[in-house]
């Protein structure tokens, strides 16, 4: 074979090489790992090309026995999950606090190829919404050494959750934690919510110092100053004493389906001499 007939033959192997490229490709993950999410989440696997008989699949195909596929619609490039376990009030969730994964086998995309297996990995923030904790009695608490290198945390507000024996509703609209806290002391709050939230800081007497609005759907931040007035209702305390203060949230919509949040405590602390 002369030289020309060598260029041109690997010419001529480019040429199908790139039309071969144009054809499609396996079915792969635009990203294997979606970091921590809340428990209360719809998990989304995202894929880089379109799945056919997602309507179809089973699991032979999806193996999660901690999760349940959300059937779609018969292609797409997302699947969705949601947990196994149910609130009181009737909202779906995942286990708390654990690393997981999916396994794919045998998924075909719409260029025709089948891969054989591929695995998603996720893990789910810890659950601090412990009921009831519906009072400052019960509050659920907040490691301060944890929250002075950021906590983030997962809750929800179930509404109604029962009924009593005599036939009266229970509800869930009350959610609160406590901090121990001092004077000169800055707490930053960041809440993501699926509904409007009110969130009150009330000081160790129970009194209401500040009140945030968390609006529906948004990625809220606030910050929040300890003041010195909780001093002058017990004289034996000094600046750099620790006292429990209490974080409310409440949206008061009884009739509404439940309202989970992620909500992120970060304490700075400022030593007075």
């Amino acid at each position: 074979m002369n030289k020309t007939k060598i260029l041109a033959f690997i010419a001529l192997a480019a040429i199908f090489s790139a039309c071969g490229s144009d054809e499609g490709s396996l079915p792969e993950l635009a990203n294997n790992n979606s970091g921590s999410i809340s428990p209360y989440d719809t998990l989304v696997v995202k894929f880089k090309s379109d799945l056919v008989d997602i309507d179809k699949l089973d699991e032979t195909k999806v193996i999660f026995p901690r999760g349940t596929l959300v059937k779609g619609k018969a292609t797409g490039k997302e699947l969705r999950f949601i947990g196994t376990n149910k609130t009181p009030g009737g909202l779906d969730y995942f286990e708390e606090g654990i690393s997981d994964s999916i396994e794919f086998k045998d998924l075909k995309n719409s260029d025709g190829y089948i891969k054989d297996r591929t695995v998603f990995y996720f893990s789910t923030l810890r659950i601090f919404d412990k009921e009831p904790n519906d009072s400052q009695a019960s509050a659920s608490e907040i490691d301060r050494d944890k929250a002075k290198n950021g906590i983030t945390f997962a809750g929800v507000l179930d509404h109604k959750v029962g009924t009593t024996d005599i036939g009266q509703s229970i509800y869930d609209v009350n959610d609160y934690y406590t901090l121990k806290l001092k004077a000169s002391d800055t707490v930053s709050i960041n809440v993501t919510n699926r509904e409007a939230l009110n969130i009150e800081i009330k000081g160790p007497s129970g009194t209401t110092d500040t009140t945030f609005q968390a609006l529906k759907g948004k990625s809220n931040a606030f910050k929040y100053s300890v003041g010195t007035g909780y001093l002058f209702e017990n004289p034996t305390l000094t600046v750099n004493d620790l006292v429990p203060f209490y974080i409310n949230i409440t949206d008061n919509a009884t009739s509404s389906p439940p309202n989970p949040y992620t909500i992120r405590i970060n304490v700075m602390e400022h030593i007075t001499k």
